[in-house]
């Protein structure tokens, strides 16, 4: 059998709206008659040469849909209250649809005129499904390129039960921000291997991208949709993410599943609240402290603005949970707008209702940290603070260079949970520093310096 290949406006599809305003003739009945045609043809190429008011599709495997502009695409009708885009069969179990591409286009679900969740009476967490913007549960080899998502209601992606996704050249926009909206990018959620994100750009009310293996539950499945799974998440690529005021860039959520080899390279922009939070997050103290591999960060120069959510202090990173090991590569810091940390090691939780999950780190490096701090802001905190356990911490070839006014801590160690077994560090080069090391009680064990330069530093 051969893939068919339909046009929209020969499938009886008006194709009379617009991707930014909406209007026009539903579309939903012919376009969803062209695409259900891929299981007895071997695959459908659907090609929208236009706009479409749809309320919701479902894709089977086999389906190419390619738009052919950006201001081709969909527009979510007023109150659908769903997914815009859905896999045919939706499993929490096996894997059933495959090969699905979307080449493209843009994906509008027109957020103001969608519920958050469904039903609407209850809270969300307790909720029988969010209105997501795209959703895919249970699918193997997706590939979505060239692709616009706009005013997502909640998640603009959510993908969970998934083997072999790749998404390329992918612009998230949200001129309709709904605080405290939900409004996440791309999340992710397990079982699931092999995963790259190439490209990623634009701005989101909340994690602009999630790596959420271990989200709350009910039962065996997340809150988020009754076909949503958890489980571990392996073998990841995050190649050139650019945020424009994104609220948080991105989190990474192990209860007890594996995240393992994980690498997230080239992020720039700016941020308002975090830029990469680890997180154990164990929600209502259920004991459970994570489970991280390896993973690495390198090359990233995030920018601050206003932070805009008060459940913990601003930072760049936030490390929490069993790790294995863990390096920062390449980290630039310039001209922060308030003190938040730069790395923080978490000790005990300041989060209600959550249980204490330190830091647990086996070996952390840090090579290329370039601190360039001369604006007028306090640095009331230190710039590193380790609240955690870190059994190997290494810090080599970085400069912090200060305003004199700031005389900030470089690395402090202190709390409940804190320790350093072994401190390494050497190739740095400092200027006014109030104190390269603060440890008032000695927690940190073995400490070796080699090559550390300091000029006006106490």
């Amino acid at each position: 059998m051969i893939t068919k290949t339909i046009y929209a406006s020969q499938a009886g599809a008006r194709l009379d709206g617009n991707v930014g305003t909406g209007g026009g003739t539903d579309d939903t009945t012919a376009l969803q008659k062209a695409l259900d045609l891929a299981p007895e043809c071997g695959g459908v190429h659907l090609v929208m040469d236009g706009a479409a008011l749809v309320t919701s599709l479902r894709v089977h495997s086999n389906t190419t849909i390619e738009c052919l502009g950006k201001e081709c695409g969909f527009y979510q009708a007023d109150h659908s209250d769903c997914a815009l885009l859905i896999n045919a069969n939706p499993s929490a179990g096996e894997i059933i649809d495959r090969n699905i591409t979307l080449l493209g286009g843009t994906y509008n679900q027109n957020c103001r005129n969608q519920a958050h969740h469904l039903p609407p009476e209850v809270h969300y967490s307790k909720a029988s499904r969010q209105v997501v913007g795209l959703a895919f549960f249970g699918v193997e080899n997706l590939l979505v390129r060239d692709v616009t998502v706009r005013d997502q209601r909640t998640f603009a992606f959510l993908i969970t039960n998934w083997l072999q996704v790749t998404m390329e050249n992918i612009r998230l926009e949200l001129p309709g921000f709904i605080h405290g909206g939900n409004q996440d990018g791309i999340h992710v959620q397990g079982p699931g291997r092999f995963l790259v994100l190439r490209n990623i750009q634009g701005r989101t009310g909340d994690d602009f991208i999630a790596l959420n293996g271990d989200e709350e539950t009910n039962g065996q499945t997340s809150w988020v949709h009754p076909c949503a799974t958890v489980g571990p998440i392996t073998d990841v690529l995050i190649d050139g993410v650019m945020v424009d005021d994104a609220a948080q860039v991105v989190r990474i959520l192990s209860r007890e599943n594996l995240h393992d080899r994980i690498t997230i390279r080239n992020v720039c922009g700016n941020y308002r609240s975090f830029g990469f939070y680890l997180s154990a997050w164990d929600y209502k103290g259920k004991g459970l402290q994570g489970n991280f591999g390896s993973i690495l960060f390198e090359n990233i120069d995030l920018r601050q603005t206003k932070a805009d959510y008060t459940y913990t202090e601003p930072f760049l990173f936030r490390i929490s949970g069993r790790h294995q090991s863990l390096t920062l590569r390449n980290v630039q810091y310039h001209d922060p707008v308030d003190d938040r940390y730069l790395i923080h090691l978490e000790g005990r939780t300041d989060i209600p209702d959550m249980g204490d999950t330190p830091a647990e780190v086996e070996s952390l490096v840090i090579d290329g940290l370039h601190i360039q701090d001369s604006g007028a802001t306090p640095q009331t905190r230190p710039y590193i603070r380790v609240s955690g356990h870190v059994r190997r911490m290494v810090v080599k070839n970085s400069e912090i260079f200060c305003a004199q006014c700031k005389q900030a801590v470089f690395i402090a160690a202190g709390g409940v949970h804190a320790k350093i077994d072994r401190l390494v560090m050497y190739n740095l080069c400092a200027e006014n520093i109030a104190a390269m090391v603060s440890d008032p009680d000695n927690i940190i064990g073995q400490v070796e310096t080699n090559n550390v330069l300091m000029n006006n530093c106490a």
